[in-house]
């Protein structure tokens, strides 16, 4: 699904070059739900804004199901967002002055798809993620767990290969960010969805697969979820400081 050899990236700053990733290889296969975690710094937002291909690489290679993504122009690179890999933000990015259902339907305009077809899509995205009914409200008339769960059907709308969640229930109380987190795995579960997730919460990344921590802009560890595990108890050990 996606191969990634070594990534490098600096950000410069006057005459001082200030490395962000180096080096980073990663494999990941299809259906996989990935949590990176890491302090602040680590370079994890960068990190998955290269695999969205909204940055790119200063060296190193990344290719998504057979395309190596940094290797298209600009223009191909936009055109590969919006046909593979859809994006679920920490504040939503919901455009206030749309509807929910016009929220969910921009992508699939965008592409120019069929009417009807739209219609229909939305309907079924809006069901799943149990929002029937707040098809004509606006973003500020929703709950923050509500306008992440357009965000996550408008993510959906062009049938991604990949999803990427930059810190999705950073901005949610528990209650709320365990019900957005539990729609996650529900929609990864039934759909075989691909999913990156960049959290520092340690209860958000018990609900993956595996869980992956940068520290210095390195893979510091790589820690797969043993199958069948709770995400409850995964959480509670991994919240245990070191013996």
């Amino acid at each position: 699904m996606l191969s990634i050899k070594g990534i490098e990236k600096s950000y410069t700053i006057g005459e001082t070059a200030s490395p962000i990733l180096n080096k980073i290889d990663l494999h990941v296969e299809k259906g996989e739900f990935i949590a990176i975690m890491g302090p602040s710094g680590s370079g994890k937002s960068t990190f998955l804004n290269m695999l969205g291909g909204l940055d790119t690489p200063d060296g190193g290679d990344i290719t998504v199901d057979g395309k190596a993504i940094h290797r298209l122009t600009e223009t191909q690179r936009t055109l590969f967002r919006r046909d593979h890999v859809g994006f679920i933000f920490q504040n939503y990015q919901l455009l206030p002055n749309l509807t929910v259902a016009e929220n969910v339907a921009f992508p699939m305009h965008a592409a120019r798809k069929d009417k009807k077809e739209i219609k229909e899509q939305v309907h079924d995205l809006l069901k799943s993620v149990s929002l029937e009914g707040k098809e004509k409200n606006y973003p500020s008339q929703l709950s923050g767990g509500q306008q992440q769960r357009v965000a996550i059907a408008r993510a959906l709308s062009m049938n991604p290969n990949l999803i990427l969640a930059d810190e999705p229930t950073g901005n949610l109380d528990r209650r709320t960010g365990t019900e957005v987190l539990r729609l996650l795995s529900s929609l990864h579960r039934q759909n075989q969805l691909t999913i990156i997730m960049v959290t520092h919460d340690v209860y958000a990344a018990s609900y993956a697969d595996r869980i992956i921590s940068l520290k210095d802009g390195v893979i510091e560890s790589d820690i797969r979820q043993t199958e069948g595990a709770h995400h409850d108890g995964m959480a509670s050990l991994l919240a245990k400081p070191n013996s």
